[in-house]
């Protein structure tokens, strides 16, 4: 089975999960990290007895509210000081 394979029948990645950044922790203690080209694909490298798939947190994840909070907090102030600005 290829790594994908297995992290399906585990119950999939969640919507935080960081897809781009997984790599598999060999029985032996070595890791396999995705160097930033195509080998890593699914199915291209082989998962023994006794690896680790991670899938880590994507933690540059901002969900919606806090994110629409500091756009909104972003615009009014512009508009304080464009009123400002025009004020004088």
């Amino acid at each position: 089975l290829s790594r994908d394979d297995y992290i399906a029948m585990s119950g999939g990645k969640t919507r935080r999960a960081d897809g781009g950044r997984i790599y598999v922790v060999r029985a032996n203690g070595s890791v396999a990290v995705n160097g930033g080209n195509r080998w890593y694909h699914s199915g291209s490298v082989k998962i023994k007895p006794g690896d680790t798939i991670v899938v880590p947190v994507d933690a540059e994840h901002l969900p919606p509210l806090p994110l629409w909070q500091a756009v909104t907090q972003i615009i009014y102030n512009v508009a304080i000081a464009a009123a400002a600005v025009h004020s004088f």
